[in-house]
């Protein structure tokens, strides 16, 4: 019973049903506008009421359907969540019910080959509000025009969202032909709780081992700026590590990571913020699949120059600063924090199956404990060694020409 992971410390049980597919760039916004109407729809449930509704009559059942990326894959997944009958006084509740119910909820309107024209616009006015909300936010602007820059014409050069153009552009008929290909992808449903009997799947998950993103774009300079009309600059410095996920030097690194600026008190705050007040916020990310750490700060622009100065300053005296079981200690209970137990055994079949190198949660812990101080000193070598690439993002246009040619953004 691969798909079955038997608990019976838990008064819930679990229904999740993967389907992952490789990344296609030119494919992002129809698979958003895909997730948004599976979201909202259901071939037995009709309305978003519908939904909510038999959800209640099943004593709270939660229901989601979620799209994540592994890597350069796309994973979208149907989860349920209800509480165990045995205890719940009422006959009518079942397993067998739940499943029914799971089935439905996760099998979309679509009638005589046709998606639902109403929901189909519904989905549509929902990714729409979503990519606008993004739009309002500089500092997200500022790290996917990073991240496009860096990536150029490459498998990571994509919009988390989608375009706004594009998402115009997809007819009822184009996405019910995206779907099509949806039903062709990998599949398989993980059951998580205690379960007499076997439920028919589709299992047809294989191993991927290409889920890093290696391919960087051929970059002619260190420095690109972008203009927008703002009095805040939003600085982001990609450092090329070339650490992916599946290496073993990515514990160090994550330590050292949040040690810099994924704290809340972090580092680089009190250096370059609280000891020479030179930005306003500032924060270190490590994107483990794209071998690469992002340094994001909100700036003004004439402090620019400065704030990188300080910011290298701040690199090279880290060690100094550095307590590692102080750090090991504090980054281990932020993540037993979040941790969800019964969540991260379905997480970890799934990436057995699909993605062997990636790490396994009952081992992470062990394994950032393990972390010593040579393994730092290590990936703080290769840090400081890395490709530096800048960004900024904000300032008048007539100051960003004055300080260097501008790229065009694609």
């Amino acid at each position: 019973m691969e798909n079955y992971i038997e608990l019976n410390k838990f008064h819930t049980f679990s229904i999740k049903r993967y389907h992952i597919s490789k990344i296609n760039p030119k494919d992002v916004t129809k698979r958003m506008l895909l997730l948004s109407y599976l979201q909202i729809s259901s071939l037995k449930y009709k309305t978003e009421e519908d939904i909510v509704r038999v959800c209640e009559d099943l004593y709270d059942f939660r229901y989601s359907v979620k799209g994540d990326l592994h890597g350069s894959y796309w994973m979208i997944t149907f989860q349920g969540n209800a509480i165990d009958p045995k205890y719940i006084s009422d006959e009518a509740y079942t397993k067998d019910k739940v499943f029914e119910v799971f089935n439905d909820l996760s099998t979309p309107l679509v009638i005589d080959n046709k998606l639902d024209k109403k929901t189909f616009q519904r989905a549509k006015k929902l990714l729409s509000a979503s990519i606008l909300k993004l739009e309002k936010y500089p500092a997200v602007k500022a790290t996917n025009f990073a991240l496009h820059t860096f990536f150029k014409d490459t498998l990571r050069d994509y919009q988390p969202k989608g375009d706004m153009e594009e998402l115009k552009k997809i007819t009822i008929d184009e996405l019910y032909e995206y779907y099509l290909e949806f039903l062709q992808e990998e599949e398989t449903t993980i059951f998580i709780g205690a379960f007499d009997k076997k439920y028919p799947i589709k299992d047809t998950i294989t191993p991927h081992m290409d889920h890093n993103f290696i391919e960087r774009a051929k970059l002619d300079k260190d420095i690109y700026l972008y203009p927008h009309k703002s009095k805040l600059m939003n600085l982001r410095i990609i450092y090329d590590l070339n650490i992916f996920t599946g290496d073993d030097r990515i514990y160090a690194l994550s330590i050292f990571n949040y040690f810099l600026g994924s704290s809340n008190y972090s580092y680089l705050f009190r250096i370059v913020r609280e000891k020479y007040g030179l930005c306003y916020s500032i924060s270190s990310d490590l994107y483990g699949a794209s071998g690469i750490v992002i340094i994001g700060a909100e700036v003004k622009k004439d402090d620019l120059n400065l704030v990188i100065e300080k910011i290298d300053e701040a690199l090279k005296e880290s060690l100094n600063s550095f307590d590692l079981e102080k750090i090991k200690r504090v980054f281990v209970l932020t993540h037993k924090a979040s941790y969800d137990q019964q969540d991260s055994y379905a997480s970890d079949l799934i990436c057995k199956k699909a993605f062997p190198i990636a790490y396994d949660s009952n081992t992470y812990i062990d394994k950032i404990n393990s972390v010593t101080m040579d393994d730092i000193k290590e990936v703080f070598n290769t840090f400081m060694k890395s490709r530096r690439v800048i960004f900024g993002y904000g300032g008048d246009k007539k100051w960003v020409i004055q300080h260097i040619l501008l790229p065009k953004m694609a």
